[in-house]
């Protein structure tokens, strides 16, 4: 592992004039300076750090001896080369955000803080008060290693103008989701309804859980794609665009789904919560007439739910009041301020319960519900190349675009070449699956 993620670290030369490996001025007189670092992309780099600078400022207040150094403006792509090469260097930050996926791949070289005793110490720090599947991420097998700050979910948009004058509601489960699209091709004739990625592997995992399926066992050691349930959900998905005929058969052609959102092609459109603080901007005509909504259920009610994790590396000289201030970030009201600013959802469900959140967040009404019934890929290090790569190139892209496809054959037939890769993976590699399973 300290190979691979000395690789990472071999790009500091192409990093070097970016001034983030020089030393730090110090700290004013009287303080004890901590260093905190996140990612920011494309034209969100701005707003990111804004947010973060108003975090300090608030932490620095109730902590008058306490200077916070915000790094917020590094690109996503470079982050976590810069961060791994700060970490083997011996000069990490005090504290960071990083995605969910890679705390286990940093953990094993032991670059990371147990956060166990912090949490079991800290009274107004709760577990509880985050949805499950997240706090789940932040455990490398019985010991955690970092905690919720973001997460983003898989939902339904839909035009509340156009849905009332069908006279229907948003669909709660698949049997509903075709009820809904029958109604509106009859009363409001629209021909496809249903904007959704029958080729995006990344929006399978959920009518995959919803179904009773998954694509790995517990252990991250066996491929199970080759079930009936999972048969099923790609099925049903296929069945959408060729036999139900609810969605439009461009989609499989890589017609993105906001250009039937857009074009008003679409009542429904089934995105990302990311979308939340761009939608109005990006679709003016329909501000005021759309809402969002958890994703249709199957025989269970589930949905993607994963993000961004807070963590401390072991070599912070400032570990107890790293720890202050990630409990501090994750508190309802600072959450709050970063759904104000940014129009994204909380992490912290308490945030729900503040006074006015609702009124002035509406689009956010429905998603504690599917914050709770979230759940998150495996986070093992293969399984981008094995579902994003094989399960993409063996199933999705030669069976959705075909109205004759035989599911069943070509799933089986993906399920041995994914074990193949699997078996490869294991004869070379320590074992470690992140999150409770």
């Amino acid at each position: 592992m300290k190979q691979a993620l000395l690789l990472l670290a071999g790009c500091v030369a192409a990093f070097a004039g970016l001034g983030l490996f020089r030393r730090p001025q110090p700290p004013p007189a009287g303080k004890t300076a901590i260093e905190f670092w996140t990612y920011a992309g494309g034209g969100s780099a701005a707003r990111t750090q804004r947010f973060w600078r108003g975090v300090a400022d608030g932490f620095e207040k109730d902590n008058p001896d306490v200077a916070v150094r915000v790094v917020a403006d590094i690109n996503q792509g470079h982050f976590l080369g810069m961060l791994t090469t700060r970490l083997l260097g011996g000069r990490a930050p005090d504290v960071f955000v990083a995605d969910d996926g890679v705390i286990a791949a940093l953990n094993q070289d032991a670059l990371l803080t147990p956060l166990d005793a912090y949490i079991r110490d800290d009274a107004a720090y709760r577990q509880s008060d985050f949805p499950p599947s997240m706090v789940a991420d932040g455990y490398v097998g019985k010991v955690c290693y970092s905690i919720p700050w973001y997460g983003g979910y898989g939902g339904l948009y839909y035009r509340t103008d156009l849905l009332a004058r069908a006279g229907v509601g948003p669909p709660r489960t698949w049997e509903e989701l075709l009820a809904v699209c029958r109604t509106l091709q009859d009363k409001l004739g629209m021909k496809y309804p249903l904007a959704l990625e029958p080729q995006g592997p990344f929006w399978m995992w959920a009518w995959m859980w919803q179904n009773g399926g998954d694509v790995l066992s517990p252990d991250c050691r066996r491929v199970t794609i080759d079930t009936p349930e999972v048969i099923g959900a790609v099925q049903f998905v296929h069945d959408l665009v060729h036999v139900h005929k609810v969605c439009d058969p461009a989609l499989t052609r890589g017609t993105p789904v906001s250009e039937m959102w857009s074009a008003g092609r679409a009542a429904m459109m089934i995105d990302g919560s990311w979308a939340l603080g761009f939608l109005d901007e990006s679709y003016p005509a329909y501000k005021g007439k759309w809402a969002l909504a958890p994703l249709p259920a199957g025989k269970f009610r589930f949905g993607f739910y994963g993000g961004q994790h807070m963590a401390i590396p072991a070599a912070s000289r400032h570990q107890g009041l790293s720890w202050r201030f990630m409990a501090y970030a994750t508190r309802p009201e600072v959450q709050r301020a970063w759904s104000d600013q940014t129009g994204s959802p909380p992490a912290n469900l308490r945030t729900f319960e503040l006074s006015g959140f609702a009124a002035d967040h509406p689009h956010l009404a429905a998603m504690k519900e599917a914050m709770l019934a979230g759940r998150n890929n495996p986070l093992v290090p293969f399984i981008g190349e094995l579902w994003y790569g094989r399960f993409a190139n063996l199933v999705l892209d030669p069976v959705m675009p075909r109205a004759d496809a035989d599911v069943g054959a070509v799933v089986k037939a993906a399920a041995a070449q994914m074990q193949n890769a699997v078996d490869d993976y294991w004869r070379t590699h320590r074992h470690f699956v992140q999150g409770r399973r």
